[in-house]
């Protein structure tokens, strides 16, 4: 079964907002968009900014320093030369105004 964090409350991250909290030792950014909420590797695994930080446009992240992007729902590196630096995805759960992060990681 898989176990959960709670990481913050729905109304703590607006739509088309983000949001990063550090969950056993990883850095991982919280997205809340137009379908619901998603969760992945905040760390860029380019040059290591923080992708929640970075500028969202529908459902990519770009980092802020290089302007990759990367998939919000899937974790997929938007750069065609570079697919090696997919970042993972994390299940979420919304219940009762809470917000918590599958914390069973790869």
């Amino acid at each position: 079964m898989a176990e959960f964090q709670v990481v913050c409350r729905a109304s703590d991250i607006a739509v088309g907002e983000a949001k990063c909290f550090e969950i056993k030792g990883k850095r991982i950014g919280v997205y809340h968009l137009q379908d619901g909420f998603y969760a992945i590797d905040d760390p860029c695994p380019h040059a290591g900014a923080s992708l929640a930080l970075g500028c969202i446009e529908g459902d990519v992240i770009h980092c802020r320093i290089h302007y990759w992007g990367f998939g919000i729902k899937d974790g997929l590196c938007r750069e065609q030369d570079i697919p090696q630096h997919n970042v993972q995805t994390y299940e979420v759960l919304v219940e009762d105004d809470e917000v918590s992060i599958g914390t069973t990681f790869n």
